[in-house]
């Protein structure tokens, strides 16, 4: 890997190419930061000229030679000038001016900023003189000759400012640098390392994977940990920030250590000098947040490598400067609190249990679970009781980390109070179900210690995370009937429960708290959605989103499962507008998160249902791909069978089979009815497998028994599965049913697509397939397009099938490899090269004589090669070509 294929940044390179080539100018200046790719994209440029036309002089400038008149110049031109010679800028313009031999000269400038003021000056004074034309690169940020800032002032050569790699080009980049994708969740975090410079990007990933940390997984490259500080890298580092002084380097470890630090506080730890001064050299960023002057590292990877190189000894000192900066303020803000109680442990000045108690939960509400567990763990090794080591098993399941959860609520010795067995009852509970699959264990624990209690407000708490867990479950009858009862108002509601205010199994006459409440409306909700009712479980949702200040602090993680729910009304709805926004809601609220793979996890399921339904699946893949692959996360399982379903949908049975056995295998939480994702799984396995009886035997049992249990939303897509599989007779009938009471167009979408292939009504199959695609559902689109196909070629001929067959190709080819029953058959149109040239010259505007005009042919010949792309694709105008073209 020590030269990655050039890749990404096509739009920067045509633009660069036109402007080198512009006849109003003479070149093009390429400017940008260190590192940031501009010598690969200057040597891209070059290509755009003709061999046979120009002759290239590639130049370097150095530091070296900087101070060397003719420096930068001295491979191409003679060591001497001629004696007496007065004016030696024209004579070393015409030495360069011999080697062009009569084609147009190309002065390829490398570090333009670097080149000593003799070389500046000829170079510019021909480029000037319209002798020689420019391909330069300059740093940003650095002193450069007049003579060459005047070239681009003056407009004698463009400028063109490169940035570092966007999302999408770091991905092209690793994608043909690894030799295949990475997942999404790997290309977020070297875009964090390295923020998208392409030296470091190079670097960050030649050490990963040397190291391991960066390996194929199912040819899809995942990061694992934290890629190791390589001595290149930190070369490549030192190089950039240069010689320290003492005192900037005291500026920047305090930064790396307590980042985002205040200004105030660096400059009385350091001085105002230090502070501006690494302000100016690019070691901060100084930025103005709520009228505080806050400080930042210039670059993440600074942090890195001050704090692999500070002393232990050092490392303490600094820690202990900044509480004693920080705790004299009062700690007003909340993070002042956890991040100060963190500073006193890592300097070893010790803290008491009470303190680091309140630190954990702050920091578990700002959902940083690595320092919550940290907190958690010195609560309890400095005295702390029963009531730190729950804290602590609670934070660590919620981490995903349920065997060291349990280790510790093993050792909690029996509470002789009663809030102290409600909470210990309630985590082990939490543990039972979330980190064993042992709901019906949770279940029981909860059962047996409620009716001992003698606190209403305990009583409540228990039947509070029954209901949870009821919900989680998949159990929506219970679940409504447990949260109507807890609820006063809900009386007459459409789960038909009629209850009083206040009664319920114990909790007697208590009113909700605002965390108790949220739980309740929260598993309400989820029950809600389920029973095919998301239009009312959003608006819940939204409600206790509403409300969230009133009790993120004791619930924090919360906002997990509010978002999945959410996004699943949307998913059973088929609105991905409301998926979209509950996908950016909970990414707002994961932002800055550490450690929360439980969190991590739900959002990317999220992401990939919504992927899936647009039929994106190689997007779906790369979403998945990492948390379908974590170490230790519970929610893998999901995940795993999420990926699965997808692998299935592109034809992939085998992979798909293996995939859902592990996740079966892996999976030890009971959340989202993973079994009835697993039901569902399993039918397109048994499709990809081409055992197309069975998978529509097993959409009718998974329908039949999502039926039993009240889950008509999963029932809807089950029997929509058996639409989609080509018998739609015996679905039907109870999809018209569910049409009428499931919330969403999709599942009336999937009635009429059922009541059209039952009909054999292709144009009522054609009318869905717009409907679905309307809705963003292409695969569903491309699917019922497909089986209009057929039906028109079976009844009516190849020419009325034409331009169905073009439709469904068009949907399926934006849908990343699918390869389900209704597609497998699907060819796409037999265009000539010549016929698809001109079909994508209509479809883009071009008249018949523009189009012959820059083919080189003549306009009879492109409107024959026009008609035949008409016919084949079965369209009658530019703007059904365009349709068919660009959705593909």
């Amino acid at each position: 890997m020590k030269t990655w294929p050039f890749a990404g940044r096509r739009q920067e390179l045509e633009h660069l190419a036109r402007l080198a080539r512009d006849p109003t100018a003479q070149g093009v200046l390429i400017a940008g930061p260190a590192g940031v790719g501009k010598s690969r994209l200057a040597a891209k440029t070059l290509d755009a000229f003709r061999p046979g036309k120009v002759t290239l002089l590639p130049i370097t400038a150095t530091k070296a030679a900087a101070a060397i008149p003719n420096g930068a110049l001295a491979d191409l031109i003679p060591r001497d000038h001629p004696p007496h010679l007065v004016n030696t800028l024209r004579w070393a313009g015409e030495e360069l001016l011999k080697q062009a031999r009569g084609r147009v000269l190309v002065l390829a400038v490398d570090d333009a900023h670097l080149l000593d003021s003799h070389s500046a000056e000829v170079i510019a004074s021909l480029v000037r003189g319209r002798l020689a034309r420019l391909v330069a690169t300059l740093r940003t940020g650095e002193p450069a000759p007049d003579s060459v800032t005047g070239l681009w002032r003056d407009g004698h050569v463009r400028r063109l400012d490169v940035t570092p790699f966007t999302d999408a080009d770091l991905v092209t980049v690793l994608t043909a640098a690894l030799g295949g994708p990475p997942d999404d969740a790997t290309a977020r975090r070297l875009g964090e390392i390295t923020e998208g410079n392409a030296l470091f990007l190079h670097e960050v990933v030649t050490a990963a994977r040397t190291s391991g940390a960066l390996h194929p997984i199912q040819d899809v490259w995942k990061l694992t940990g934290d890629p190791p500080l390589a001595p290149r890298l930190a070369d490549l580092v030192h190089e950039r920030i240069g010689a320290l002084s003492a005192s900037l380097k005291a500026v920047l470890e305090y930064t790396a250590f307590a980042e985002p630090v205040g200004a105030r506080t660096l400059s009385a730890l350091c001085s105002e000098e230090s502070v501006l001064e690494a302000e100016e050299r690019g070691l901060i960023k100084v930025s103005v947040e709520r009228r505080r002057e806050i400080a930042r590292l210039g670059h993440p990877l600074y942090g890195e490598v001050a704090r692999e190189h500070c002393p232990e000894l050092r490392r303490r000192r600094r820690h202990a400067d900044l509480v004693a900066a920080l705790e004299p303020t009062g700690l007003r803000r909340v993070e002042d609190l956890v991040r100060v109680t963190v500073w006193r442990l890592t300097a070893g000045l010790g803290a008491a249990p009470g303190p680091l108690l309140t630190a954990c939960r702050l920091a578990w509400a700002a959902h940083d679970y690595p320092t919550a567990i940290r907190l958690g763990e010195a609560a309890l090794e400095a005295g702390g009781d029963a009531r730190a080591a729950i804290q602590l098993a609670t934070v660590l399941d919620y981490a995903q980390q349920p065997d060291r959860a349990r280790a510790v609520l093993d050792a909690v010795p029996p509470p002789a109070d009663e809030p102290g067995r409600a909470r210990l009852a309630q985590a082990v509970a939490s543990n039972l179900a979330w980190g064993m699959d042992r709901l019906g264990d949770a279940l029981d624990l909860l059962a047996t210690t409620e009716p001992a209690l003698t606190d209403p407000a305990l009583r409540l708490q228990l039947a509070t995370q029954r209901l949870s867990l009821s919900a989680s479950a998949a159990r929506p009858a219970d679940a409504l009937r447990l949260s109507a009862s807890l609820l006063p108002g809900t009386a007459g509601t459409r789960d038909g429960s009629v209850v009083s205010p206040g009664t319920g199994p114990g909790p007697g006459a208590v009113e909700l708290g605002p965390v108790s409440r949220a739980q309740v409306l929260s598993s309400r909700a989820l029950a809600l959605c389920y029973a095919g009712r998301a239009h009312e479980a959003a608006a819940l949702v939204r409600e206790v989103l509403n409300e969230e200040a009133a009790w993120r602090d004791g619930i924090p993680a919360l906002v997990s499962p509010l978002h999945s729910t959410w996004a699943m009304c949307g998913y059973f709805a088929g609105e991905l507008p409301v998926m979209d926004a509950a996908i950016a809601s909970m990414r707002a609220e994961l932002a800055g998160q550490r450690g929360w793979s439980r969190g991590e996890g739900s959002l990317a399921l999220s992401r990939g249902h919504a992927a899936t339904l647009r039929g994106e699946l190689g997007a779906a893949l790369l979403i998945l791909h990492s948390p379908a692959n974590h170490e230790t996360a519970v929610t893998v399982g999901g995940c795993m069978g999420a990926y699965a379903a997808v692998q299935a949908l592109r034809g992939d049975a085998p992979a798909a089979r293996e995939t859902l056995r592990a996740a079966l295998e892996r999976n030890r939480a009971t959340w989202t009815a993973f079994t009835r994702w697993v039901a569902l799984t399993r039918v397109w396995i048994a499709a990809a497998a081409g055992e197309h009886e069975h998978a529509v035997d097993l959409a009718l049992a998974a329908a039949a028994d999502s039926r039993a249990a009240g889950l008509a939303a999963f029932e809807s897509v089950a029997l929509h599965d058996v639409v989609r599989l080509g018998a739609p007779h015996s679905a039907l009938p109870r999809l018209e049913e569910l049409a009428a009471v499931v919330d969403g167009p999709r599942v009336r979408l999937a009635a009429r697509h059922a009541r059209a292939l039952a009909a054999e009504d292709p144009g009522g199959l054609l009318d869905v397939a717009s409907g679905f695609d309307t809705l963003g559902l292409r695969l569903h689109a491309a699917e019922s397009a497909a089986q209009a196909a057929a039906l028109l070629r079976r009844t009516r001929g190849e020419k009325a099938a034409r331009a169905a067959a073009t439709e469904a190709w068009s949907l399926a080819g934006a849908c990343q490899g699918v390869d389900t029953p209704a597609l497998r058959g699907l060819a796409a149109p037999n265009l000539t090269n010549r016929e698809l040239q001109v079909a994508k010259l209509t479809a883009a505007g071009l008249t018949h004589r523009e189009i012959a005009e820059r083919l080189g042919i003549a306009i009879r010949t492109a409107m024959n090669h026009r008609n035949q792309a008409y016919w084949k694709l079965g369209v009658n105008s530019p703007a059904e070509l365009a349709r068919a073209l660009t959705r593909h």
